[in-house]
């Protein structure tokens, strides 16, 4: 197979497990290609974020060409091949032939000629005007047109378009630096926060501990928390376990750490990668809409609540063909009772931290309304009602409301 065509086949099969299955695109593209040459592998992602990215618009194009269904694994290729050839640099004549090869690959050779004579049109005429106004706005972005009205609504038009541009834009990896020399470029205003360009050149650093791979925003959320030595703390939806490392770095490994989270399997997972690079570390199954602990128990609590997730696009672009309205509303339900119970887990003179990857006005400020909270002190991002945004045009970071309350 040559070269090219396999990369598009990988890439297109990546994208029908995604859409079909409900596959992650970043777990996908990084399992799927760790054993090929890096301008390979960065190809196939490339090749696949700009089909999730673009979806709406590919699907449109395509559809105003054909009338016909179209088989799912057909459908892919198409998808792969408008996807180079209107939002990438690359050759339109090679994408064009590469998707004809890649049917013979899939074993659907009988849509060769399809594939070509659609792909050649959309190489010569490019896709349909978009239409005026929030929804050629929103198919510009990728967005659906509720997200779009919604987040221009909560920040502003200008501030929810800044937003949307910056996701759909490659992101570099976020460590944290635990020891030893600064490993890639610093993020200002989050202590010990760096983007590095890939995993491939650091992974001595990660395999003995002196950086761990940790988005800014989670960097911060942590920070904010400001644990002392010596504090009982509890990490209440705690897996993978990047923040809980982070706190008990913070406080020198003095202190009470306590890790909860309701998933066992990624609580087992999360735990042996805590035990690995940390001592002391209590891990617990339990619900954190009904903590299994005593109220007043806890000096610091971290509520890193589960959300929708749409601060992290750039990573996980085919969450904005996920999540609906009704899932934002459930989101933020789930995320009241949760921060109600965390609450009560407080000291007097205690904090408690509540963040979520996530920037719907539901799941933040509506959220937090009525407790007190704050923005924290000493972090970067969009200073708002009760807390602070940090997102990839503001902080280069993923998308993370954080809020501060005090007892």
């Amino acid at each position: 197979m040559k070269r090219g065509v396999e990369s598009r086949v990988i890439a297109a099969t990546i994208l029908e497990r995604v859409l079909a299955e409900g596959a992650y695109s970043n777990v996908l593209v990084r399992t799927t290609t760790e054993d090929m040459e890096r301008r390979d592998a960065v190809f196939v992602q490339l090749l696949v974020y700009t089909a999730i990215r673009n979806l709406t618009r590919i699907d449109r194009t395509i559809d105003a060409r054909v009338s016909r269904p179209i088989d799912d694994v057909v459908r892919s290729v198409l998808r792969i091949g408008v996807a180079e050839i209107l939002f990438t640099e690359g050759e339109p004549h090679a994408a064009v032939d590469s998707a004809v090869e890649a049917t013979r690959v899939l074993d659907v050779p009988r849509a060769s000629g399809f594939v070509n004579g659609v792909l050649r049109t959309v190489a010569r005429s490019g896709e349909p005007p978009l239409p005026e106004g929030p929804e050629g706005e929103a198919l510009l972005h990728g967005v659906p047109p509720w997200l779009h009205h919604d987040l221009a609504a909560a920040y502003g038009p200008d501030e929810a378009r800044a937003f949307f541009k910056a996701s759909n834009l490659a992101t570099r990896v976020g460590v944290r630096r635990r020891s030893g020399e600064a490993p890639g470029d610093p993020v200002p205003g989050i202590a010990d926060a760096y983007m590095i360009d890939g995993i491939a050149g650091n992974r001595d650093a990660i395999a003995s501990g002196r950086i761990v791979v940790a988005d800014p925003s989670s960097i911060a959320a942590a920070l904010a928390l400001e644990p002392q030595p010596g504090d009982r703390i509890v990490d209440l939806a705690a897996a993978p376990g990047g923040k809980t490392i982070h706190l008990w770095d913070m406080v020198g490994g003095e202190g009470i750490i306590v890790a909860m989270d309701r998933h066992a399997r990624r609580a087992m997972t999360a735990r042996r990668r805590t035990d690995r690079l940390t001592t002391g570390i209590r891990w617990v199954i339990g619900d954190a809409a009904q903590p299994p602990f005593p109220e007043t128990s806890f000096d610091r609590v971290l509520l890193d609540a589960p959300c929708t997730g749409f601060g992290t696009l750039r990573r996980r672009p085919e969450i904005r063909h996920r999540v609906d309205r009704e899932g934002v509303d459930a989101a933020a339900s789930l995320q009241r009772r949760m921060l109600d119970a965390a609450l009560k887990l407080v000291r007097p003179g205690g904090r408690l931290v509540y963040s979520v990857c996530t920037v719907t006005a539901q799941e933040t400020v509506g959220v937090v309304a009525g407790t007190g909270s704050r923005p924290p002190s000493d972090l970067p991002g969009l200073r708002m009602e009760g807390g602070i945004l940090l997102a990839p045009h503001l902080t280069e970071s993923d998308g993370m409301f954080i809020a501060v309350i005090d007892r």
